[in-house]
């Protein structure tokens, strides 16, 4: 893995034009994530029903590439490699699908984009995280966090129909079963603000664990108001997914403390241990109801045994689910907007499985598809193993918590079927932990940085 992580793009950041390339590239990193963050408010509240939204977030992003590749600032290593080939064997699959059963070419691009467009933020973005652009990542991310909460608690109290609660369909939009709001901020799913909220909670640990003279938000105040925030932030939500990330988020601290032996960090996360019945209290008070809904999901028969099901099929349920096929059933037959205009275009997907690793299989065909949901599987597992040895060293402790949150959505949860929102959020998230690699942040900063992208582990 470390092998395989070793980047040797010909860089030097002593030379004015590629410091400007780093920095230009590094603005293109926020517009995308800024993008990922606003483009569910701007489908919900300003242009309802306007499907070709959906793809706004690819505007940034496809820049950034075009961009890399323009100024040869991106990851030439094994990793590379491995994206180039699992590429092809994708995109070979899908053309003899087209040929052999007749997939339809439209659901076969859709597929494709959504299971290949995103994968190489990977390559790209790392390049222009420097330990000055992951600071300012951090800030951004908890400075976002009180208006956050803010509109979460808004959410949480307001009724399902009301204008703050609607999808983007301009609908309402509640919990299953129930008349409590799904809570889901600017974002147009409670599981794409899920996975906001967990890499908010990651960034904030992350800063818990560093000394006050290292940490990108310096008065202790704000941080403690930060700290508050991003928790109501997943409280509120009235997901067991977006709890489940938050508290894996939070071992993800502890053994970051324990790596780091700071007492003062084990006892920074003891602190947050104690301040999560405060802020559950807190949820009570903003609204019962949301309360009441989370507490039964977690303690239910009905919902404890469908939470041992969805746990079952996330971690073996590609292997023994989907019968063996050489075709499969077609790349993109289960992403929903493959079926775009289709009055049941949800339906495919459960079709086929709701579990993401499941689908895949089902969609690529076994060979190709457990190869794919293997790599991604490594991929996953390797990033932990990765973040552990970056804050060993002292490092950016953010990765840590961030590696345990992502192992959970990469390894059980949905990057291809909702992959604007899902995969792109991913991708930022590892981005992050290997520019951490890259650009340590112990060190001098943006003077030695070509020696850390000229190195190999």
């Amino acid at each position: 893995m470390a092998t395989a992580l070793q980047y040797v793009t010909e860089v030097s950041m002593d030379q004015p034009d590629e410091i400007r390339s780093v920095r230009i590239l590094a603005g293109l990193f926020f517009a995308s994530f800024w993008t990922i963050v606003f483009t569910g408010a701007i489908r919900k509240w300003i242009f309802p029903g306007v499907t070709a939204l959906y793809l706004l977030q690819d505007i940034p992003i496809l820049m950034s590439y075009a961009y890399a590749i323009w100024s040869g600032l991106f990851m030439r290593t094994y990793l590379m490699l491995v994206v180039i080939v699992l590429s092809v064997m994708i995109i070979l699959q899908a053309l003899v699908q087209i040929v052999v059963p007749g997939l339809p070419v439209f659901v076969a691009l859709v597929g494709l984009h959504n299971y290949l467009l995103y994968i190489p933020m990977l390559l790209v973005f790392p390049a222009c995280l420097t330990a000055k652009h992951r600071k300012n990542f951090v800030w951004w991310n908890l400075m976002l966090s009180i208006p956050m909460c803010l509109l979460a608690v808004a959410q949480a109290k307001s009724p399902t129909g009301a204008w703050v609660n609607r999808t983007s369909q301009g609908e309402a939009f509640g919990l299953p079963g129930s008349e409590v709001a799904r809570v889901s901020g600017t974002f147009n799913f409670g599981t794409f603000y899920g996975l906001w909220v967990a890499m908010a909670v990651a960034l904030c640990l992350g800063e818990w664990l560093l000394p006050r003279h290292r940490r990108s938000v310096q008065k202790t105040w704000v941080l403690i108001i930060c700290t508050v925030a991003v928790n109501l932030c997943h409280l509120v939500s009235g997901s067991r997914g977006v709890i489940v990330m938050a508290g894996l988020d939070l071992l993800g601290a502890m053994l970051g403390a324990i790596i780091l032996g700071s007492t003062r960090a084990i006892l920074a996360v003891a602190g947050i241990c104690l301040l999560l019945p405060v802020t559950a209290g807190m949820t009570y008070v903003i609204s019962p109801a949301e309360f009441n809904i989370i507490a039964d999901r977690f303690t239910g028969d009905q919902y404890v045994e469908d939470g041992k099901k969805r746990v079952l099929d996330g971690f073996i349920g590609f292997a023994t689910d989907p019968k063996f096929s050489l075709i499969g059933a077609g790349v993109g037959m289960g992403v929903d907007a493959s079926h775009s205009g289709n009055a049941d275009s949800y339906s495919f997907t459960y079709q086929l499985s709701e579990t993401d690793i499941i689908r895949n299989v089902m969609e690529l065909g076994t060979p190709v598809g457990l190869t794919y949901v293997l790599l991604r599987i490594c991929f996953a597992f390797g990033m932990v193993f990765l973040a552990i040895r970056i804050v060993r060293t002292g490092s950016s402790p953010h990765v840590l918590p961030l590696s345990f949150f992502l192992l959970l959505q990469t390894y059980q949860s949905d990057l291809t079927r909702n992959a604007t929102m899902s995969c792109t959020q991913v991708m930022i998230g590892y981005s992050f932990i290997l520019g951490a690699y890259f650009y340590p942040d112990n060190t001098s900063q943006d003077t030695v940085a070509d020696e850390f992208l000229m190195r190999s582990a």
